[in-house]
């Protein structure tokens, strides 16, 4: 699985919160093995002192989730969105599972 971590409007390049992004975003992927690749991108706002990160996971060949989030913690930032994005992923899993419940009745002999 791709983990990808971009920095944007940031003149420092912070290693250190790539590699705790990293270290979340894979957290993320034990949890949802299906998961094929997840971006984030971390956009630094000097003026106002803001971060924001945006999350997307791909699960299958499809774009499953895409959660943003605004703080002024780095790491809570990735946090939240990271929080944001389990919770569409553990949505969407229950979804699927659900579907192919429906599936196997409908085409079962007792109905």
């Amino acid at each position: 699985m791709a983990i990808e971590v971009t920095m944007r409007h940031s003149d420092v390049r912070i290693e250190a919160l790539k590699e705790y992004a990293e270290a979340r975003m894979a957290r993320l992927q034990e949890k949802f093995p299906k998961v094929t690749s997840i971006n984030i991108v971390i956009d630094v706002d000097a003026k106002k002192h803001m971060y924001m990160a945006e999350v997307v996971a791909n699960r299958l060949g499809e774009t499953a989730v895409g959660a943003k989030e605004f703080s002024e913690s780095a790491k809570s930032v990735i946090d939240t969105a990271a929080a944001r994005a389990e919770r569409q992923l553990l949505k969407m899993r229950v979804k699927a599972r659900k579907g192919t419940v429906r599936k196997q009745r409908a085409a079962s002999k007792k109905n």
